[in-house]
């Protein structure tokens, strides 16, 4: 025989009315209140801070092997002279452009400004620290911050210092990969320089290469033209303020020699960041997801350092004695450990 258990407590059918004799009794279950916790997600509910290493960067890494990850688009400088033009010996101002890409308000964050030698590879022991911005950025907002310590470049280098910006917030937001810009989305780096040369003459380019791995290794240089479809915003706003009226890019490639100095043996500390980076070069290999970005190769040479020894690298180059005022130029210099793009620096050219 089936038995109906009714609830204690009195009879009635929830609305005031009382149940029949031999009715069953209806069971409502109880209402649960919906509630959510805050940053149950990191990509939802946290702040997503991102310094894009190129346009159109989600903030995705490690970035593929491969990347050209030292044009951030997100780090200038400004002078008397105009934008990504350093003036030796002047305060200059240093910018970041911070993007906020998740869904809670980012307070309290945190832009640490670095300068360092021309170099294809930089280091946490070669990078200096100058200043330091804070900003509040809203969700889906992008904030420009400046250095609130102005950046003054020194003689020795004629003032072609690499910039890196790191923004972050303490705990809820935080570096995961300090100044590695290929592994940790809050930090853009920006090396590159603008020449200008006028039609039939000569200049030349100095870099620092480092053997930033522990062990006796061959590392291999590369000089890439750049066919460019556009001329780089650099360029255009130098041309501006010079009052020349631009060509665009050239189609030409210039002549340009490699020479690698001996600084007789200098040396660097130790770093873990290469390391990581070859690992996670050979992780992609292994998965097949590792790319190369890279353009075609004018130069190739490939020479012996010691553990963490560091030389210059000399590129001459001229100008074409047809070439215009207003024509641009642009090249790579790269530096690679084995097929890993170690670091690079970028040259554009402007025929004044």
């Amino acid at each position: 025989m089936r038995q109906t258990i009714k609830r204690p407590g009195k009879s009635g059918n929830g609305n005031g009315s009382h149940q029949g004799k031999g009715e069953k009794q209806k069971f409502t279950a109880p209402t649960i209140p919906s509630f959510q916790l805050p940053r149950e997600s990191r990509k939802h509910y946290t702040p997503y801070l991102l310094v894009r290493d190129a346009a159109g960067d989600t903030g995705a890494r490690p970035l593929p092997g491969g990347t050209v990850f030292w044009e951030s688009p997100d780090v200038w400088v400004e002078s008397s002279l105009g934008i990504n033009q350093p003036v030796v010996g002047e305060p200059n101002r240093v910018f970041a452009r911070v993007t906020n890409l998740g869904w809670q308000y980012a307070t309290g964050v945190t832009v640490k400004f670095y300068w360092a030698d021309p170099s294809l590879a930089i280091t946490e022991t070669s990078a200096n620290l100058f200043g330091m911005g804070f900003a509040d950025i809203p969700s889906g907002w992008s904030v420009v911050v400046e250095s609130r310590k102005p950046w003054v470049p020194v003689e020795e280098n004629g003032g072609h210092e690499c910039l890196i910006a790191e923004a972050y917030i303490p705990v809820f937001d935080p570096l995961t990969s300090p100044m590695d810009p290929v592994d940790d989305r809050h930090v853009g780096q920006k090396n590159e320089q603008l020449v200008q040369v006028a039609a039939g003459m000569a200049f030349t380019t100095k870099v620092k290469a480092l053997n930033a791995v522990g062990l006796e290794q061959p590392l291999t240089f590369e000089v890439q033209p750049l066919r460019l479809a556009a001329v780089h915003p650099l360029v255009e706003a130098r041309a501006r303020m010079l009052r020349v009226a631009l060509q665009g890019p050239s189609p030409d490639v210039l002549p340009l020699s490699l020479r690698m100095h001996d600084d007789g043996g200098v040396y660097t500390g130790p770093s873990t960041l290469f390391a990581s980076r070859l690992l996670e070069q050979a992780r992609q290999e292994i998965a097949g997801t590792s790319v190369d970005t890279s353009a075609s190769v004018q130069i190739a040479h490939t020479a012996r350092f010691a553990p963490w020894e560091s030389r210059t690298v000399e590129i001459r180059g001229q100008v074409p004695a047809g070439a215009q005022p207003g024509q641009t130029f642009t090249f790579r210099i790269v530096q690679r450990i084995g097929r890993m793009i170690a670091g690079g620096y970028t040259v554009n050219v402007l025929v004044v």
